[in-house]
């Protein structure tokens, strides 16, 4: 059933992928949405295919002071919002010790800082209220020591511990906030993160769900207060295998596994 809401749902990363299928959603079922996204463009695209419901800020999370910004300006702009949904994140594909160090700390400060930064703020307005909901978008790589993905992976683990010690410190105040797992999804993400391998993108591409689905199990995992939720079947049953093996020895396994279809090409 559709719903008429006067707050706002502020999505970060909003411009594409699943944080365009959030948007699509919410404003489905008639709640109004903030788009953030660091490109000027694609924001005003977005926004007008959404219509009315749809306002915009332009922010570099990646930036210091990005979350503060974003916050700023809802404030002047009087945009209250009572859902948070931290769906901004980057990958970097590589070994590690070959990937460029300021690449690296530009995507740090993105998956973690800026996540963390908009939960501090908005979630002390949201506790003022006494009500309010966060979905942080983490991934299921950050169940595991990912080789090649290492800091990616870890950023994301990092999202999924702070997001359930958030939660535990909010429970009193009316503010729900959950965690959504994806696995590989149908969106630029490989392209974003330098993968060249057409073996590892063929194998990502037909492993992957939908932006549109996991976007919905990630608002359905919200509604009904979950403090985590793995998107898809198959992820669930690939977390729970990852949990039965020793922690050294998946990271060992994997690591041969991407070496065999990278040398494919």
């Amino acid at each position: 059933m559709k719903h008429e809401s006067t707050d706002y749902a502020l999505i970060t990363g909003a411009t594409g992928g699943i944080g365009a299928e959030f948007a699509r959603l919410l404003c489905h079922e008639g709640k109004k949405v903030i788009l953030v996204g660091r490109t000027l463009d694609k924001l005003e695209k977005m926004a007008a295919e959404l219509g009315a419901r749809a306002t915009y800020i332009q922010a570099d999370l990646s930036l210091p002071g990005a979350s503060g910004e974003i916050h700023e300006a809802c404030v002047k702009r009087g945009l209250k919002v009572d859902c948070l949904i931290n769906n901004a994140g980057a990958g970097l594909f590589g070994a590690s010790i070959d990937l460029d160090p300021t690449a690296v700390d530009r995507m740090l400060a993105l998956n973690m800082a800026g996540l963390t930064g908009l939960c501090s703020l908005f979630g002390k307005d949201m506790a003022g209220a006494g009500r309010g909901s966060i979905l942080n978008v983490g991934s299921i790589a950050g169940r595991v020591a990912m080789p090649y993905f290492a800091s990616y992976a870890a950023s994301k683990a990092y999202v999924h511990a702070y997001s359930l010690a958030l939660r535990a410190e909010l429970a009193a105040s009316g503010v729900q906030v959950c965690c959504l797992l994806p696995g590989y999804v149908r969106t630029a993400f490989d392209d974003n993160a330098g993968i060249a391998s057409v073996s590892y993108r063929k194998f990502s591409a037909g492993n992957s769900m939908d932006a549109a689905s996991v976007a919905r199990i990630g608002i359905r995992a919200l509604g009904r207060g979950r403090a985590m939720r793995i998107a898809g079947a198959t992820n669930r049953v690939a977390a729970l295998g990852m949990a039965l093996l020793p922690k050294a020895f998946l990271p060992r396994v994997m690591k041969r596994f991407l070496d065999h279809l990278i040398a494919k090409g």
